[in-house]
């Protein structure tokens, strides 16, 4: 029973191989795309598709790109343009908030001027009153 569970299980993965090379050589489409439409017509995920090709190339000893490192040892961060774009980002809020701590302290010393022009004012008030 094993022995039909695995020839099974081997053929599946040999027939997405076989469909895929197919559609690759016939259509000049990429693996991705081929992966689309096999899943669209078996209604397999895709990722499954694709997990099933590259386990028969790796068997047949195909040269694939080294796998992308997953789970939680995988290092954090971007690269490349979105790196750049956020990195741009970041350049320009803190920009905008130096300026807006300038303006803060501006603020803070024009409220201090006027308290002190206003407390003169209420004294020069105060003065008049009485001469009244």
């Amino acid at each position: 029973m094993a022995d039909a569970n695995e020839a099974g299980r081997g053929r599946i993965g040999a027939q997405i191989f076989d469909q895929v090379e197919k559609l690759v050589a016939a259509e000049k489409i990429t693996r991705s795309e081929a992966f689309k439409r096999i899943s669209d017509q078996t209604g397999r995920r895709e990722g499954t598709v694709s997990a099933n090709y590259y386990r028969i190339a790796r068997q047949q000893g195909a040269t694939l790109q080294p796998r992308g490192r997953r789970g939680p040892g995988r290092p954090r961060g971007r690269t490349g343009a979105a790196g750049s774009e956020i990195a741009t980002a970041i350049s320009h809020v803190s920009s905008a908030l130096t300026e807006l701590q300038a303006a803060v302290r501006r603020q803070e010393s024009d409220l201090t001027r006027l308290r002190e022009e206003n407390a003169r004012f209420d004294e020069i008030r105060r003065l008049a009153r009485r001469v009244s």
